[in-house]
């Protein structure tokens, strides 16, 4: 009989070094994700033309919007995945409960989230390259072309942010629908339902809420609401997936 124990952090570390290894899909699709959104804002977001003293003017706006919108579900899609029952019992090669699985699993989230993160924002510098080399077109280049550091690390730890708070409300509606077989179905629309029954109760609901979590424009406020908010969420989901049984 071994007298050594493993404590809660060190099963943790161990299974997340495993899921980095396992989940190196995870990042790979990413990769391609942000690959295809950068494919599709080459061609241009924005196209206008305007009439200034009898010159027109046409210009086209290159966005990172899709790589951006891309990544967020890419994120959201994947943290529903980890719930899934296929994906439990892949855990079950160590010694470990359903504390230390959660637990690993929302570290893995994190990480996932920073390397998300920090794609795509950077992923902006190279849309400008390629439309800058490869594109036949006049660029006019102001002071805006280039950015700050402080702005980019600024850019890169709010996106940051956005895909850990995506990630923990995947994560808890994936765990909420392992409750019942019925529950993948009936979700989406018992939360169209509550939405729409929220709006009616309290008009203006939605907007508030986005201006809630979108207008902030200080650091620690904004950190504390995103960071806080995804705790929340994932701890609400530990205590859901501590009620499932250990095999299904």
């Amino acid at each position: 009989m071994s007298l050594n124990r493993m404590g809660l952090g060190t099963v943790v570390a161990k299974q997340l070094q495993y899921k980095i290894k396992a989940y190196y899909g995870v990042f790979s699709s990413l990769v391609l994700v942000q690959v295809i959104a950068l494919l599709l804002s080459v061609g241009g977001s924005v196209f206008s033309g305007t009439t200034i003293y009898g010159l027109s003017l046409d210009y086209t706006t290159y966005m990172t919007t899709n790589v951006i919108a891309f990544t967020i579900l890419w994120i959201f899609i994947h943290a529903i995945i980890m719930t899934t029952k296929t994906e439990r019992e892949n855990s079950f090669s160590f010694v470990s409960n359903q504390l230390s699985n959660n637990i690993s699993n929302c570290t893995f989230l994190i990480v996932a989230s920073i390397a998300g993160g920090i794609t795509a924002i950077l992923s902006g510098y190279l849309l400008r390259v390629i439309v800058y080399f490869f594109i036949d077109i006049d660029l006019l280049i102001g002071t805006e072309f280039y950015y700050p550091p402080g702005e980019v690390f600024q850019g890169i730890v709010a996106m940051i942010c956005y895909l850990i708070l995506i990630g923990s409300v995947g994560y808890l509606l994936g765990v909420i629908t392992q409750l019942h077989r019925m529950l993948p179905v009936l979700l989406p629309f018992v939360l169209a339902g509550i939405l729409i029954a929220l709006e009616r109760i309290f008009p203006g609901s939605f907007m508030a809420i986005g201006e809630y979590y979108f207008q902030e424009t200080n650091v620690f406020p904004f950190l504390f609401k995103f960071i806080g908010s995804a705790v929340i969420c994932f701890a609400v989901a530990i205590l859901i997936s501590s009620r499932l049984e250990v095999r299904k």
